[in-house]
């Protein structure tokens, strides 16, 4: 009997503590994940094959730079047909899903298109083409993305804008998408539909930011307004300042800026002087003379980085890395005293090409690591569709192309295939060394001289299982080995597989 009633108690004791996890997990836990995570995007049946064609075509040395890139651009729109919501408004790609959830995710994989796109339509003089034997119209196919989910009673609805959302960032690609393709949308659009997406940008521009990069978008968004037709004095006004501050607070010198949390990285040129070449083509008086001698003195160091087996990768936000030549492709246009077409068309097309062929491309998707998939490099904001900022090269390179004939140009050779060179940018403490034997390139942070060889940490079994409790990213803090080595190299191997 005694024996019974302590069986009794440790059964209701255990069933206590049972319940009590059961509790914490549901009310306490399952809260903090992110919507979507369990969601599994199938990849498209024909997608591998895909992923093959294009890189045969890339390679073919038959094939002019116009005609690659126009296979690249295929690749990426077939994926968005084949992974777009019924609406259009958010593309979900397959792949891991960042701790803003699939839904913010499916936003990005619309808004970083949507400027690719357009850029595609102004370059060419059209918004159809033809697609696996279809004709399709991009505007129209973007247009019912747009229209959705700006509508705040549709479904597909991208939502209201609340402070440091993921959304601004995303607002400022919409804006800027609409501005380039603005014969085959905007002066396309009903008075009422131009109103329901002004209203939706514009919430978007008086809400709190990140004080980095972020301070660009606002303006983004509003000087895009503005070159459309919608002036509202309030929001230049607020730009303007905000503007001012930007420069006075995070210009560094000799074209680098400071970017919080990290200091120094690729932001520099796939985010802040990405923005600053749009700013001057949307509006060029904007503040030409700052944003030409930034951009002069950024690229007479910047364009020794690249060789034809790539760059030397450190920073965050690691699978943009195609977007790294933006800035020299964009320089062949407002600087071509430092940057000729022939360089930004070589180092834009090595580029492409060697990520290509190192299998970045997946399903009709970057990959979510330097190469191929790698999680201990993925940073916990960066979900699948994330990573179509690696666009943003071929965002500038098709506007420029329109303006130059940049795919035409004769190549240029890279500075490493002529020569050895070790140069040293003093402002910010960088060397960059360029071996033209091995082809290989070698950046040096002389403030890290002294420490220690950090190692990447491997994104494991135990971040699974956190994860697939906990449903949110767990991803290894890589910081250590992203900012804080003395040496990165284009020999990505030396990063990624120590």
């Amino acid at each position: 009997m005694n024996q019974l009633i302590k069986n009794r108690k440790i059964f209701v004791f255990l069933a206590f503590i049972i319940l009590t996890m059961c509790t914490i997990y549901y009310f306490r836990i399952l809260p903090k994940s992110v919507d979507g995570w369990s969601d599994k995007i199938i990849p498209y049946e024909s997608s591998r094959k895909m992923d093959d064609l294009v890189k045969l075509e890339f390679n073919d040395s038959e094939k002019s730079t116009s005609k690659k890139f126009n296979s690249v651009f295929k690749y990426f729109l077939r994926a968005n047909i084949n992974y777009k919501s019924k609406g259009g408004a958010l593309v979900f790609y397959p792949g891991e899903v960042s701790n803003k959830g699939r839904y913010v995710n499916g936003i990005e994989g619309f808004a970083r298109f949507f400027p690719m796109a357009s850029s595609w339509m102004y370059s060419n003089n059209t918004d159809e083409i033809s697609l696996d034997g279809k004709n399709v119209n991009i505007a129209e196919l973007l247009k019912m993305g747009l229209l959705n989910g700006t509508s705040p009673g549709n479904t597909e609805f991208w939502g209201e804008v609340k402070n440091k959302d993921q959304r601004i960032v995303e607002a400022a690609d919409i804006a800027l998408g609409l501005w380039l393709s603005k014969e085959y949308i905007w002066n396309t659009l009903r008075e009422t539909d131009k109103t329901q997406v002004i209203n939706w940008l514009n919430s978007c521009v008086s809400k709190e930011i990140v004080d980095n990069n972020w301070n660009l978008f606002p303006i983004t968004i509003v000087k895009c307004l503005e070159a459309l037709g919608h002036v509202n004095q309030q929001n230049i006004e607020y730009i303007n300042q905000l503007y001012s501050r930007y420069k006075k607070e995070h210009y560094i010198g000799n074209g680098w800026f400071d970017d919080p949390p990290n200091g120094l990285d690729y932001y520099n040129a796939w985010s802040i002087h990405y923005s600053l070449f749009w700013l001057d083509q949307i509006d060029p008086d904007f503040d030409p003379e700052f944003i030409r001698s930034s951009h002069k003195e950024f690229l007479e160091f910047y364009k020794y980085f690249f060789g034809p087996y790539g760059y030397p990768i450190m920073g965050r936000s690691v699978c943009y890395r195609l977007a790294a030549p933006t800035p020299i492709v964009s320089g062949s246009l407002i600087n071509p005293e430092v940057v000729s077409k022939g360089l930004a068309k070589r180092t834009l097309e090595q580029t492409w090409k060697h990520f290509i062929n190192k299998n970045s491309l997946k399903d009709g998707k970057f990959t979510q690591g330097y190469y191929e998939d790698d999680y201990g490099l993925l940073d916990g904001y960066s979900g699948a569709g994330s990573c179509l900022w690696s666009l943003r090269s071929l965002i500038v390179a098709y506007y420029v192309d329109k303006k130059i004939s940049l795919y035409d140009s004769e190549d240029e050779l890279l500075p490493v295939e002529r020569k050895n060179y070790s140069i040293t940018n003093n402002t910010i403490g960088w060397s960059i060394y360029g071996d033209s034997l091995s082809k290989t390139i070698i950046l040096k942070i002389e403030s890290n001289k002294n420490n220690q060889i950090h190692k990447l940490i491997n994104y494991d079994r135990i971040d699974q299982i956190k994860e697939s409790i906990f449903k949110r990213p767990f991803r290894p803090n890589n910081k250590k080995a992203l900012y804080k080595n003395y040496e990165y190299s284009s020999r990505a191997d030396v990063i990624i597989n120590n």
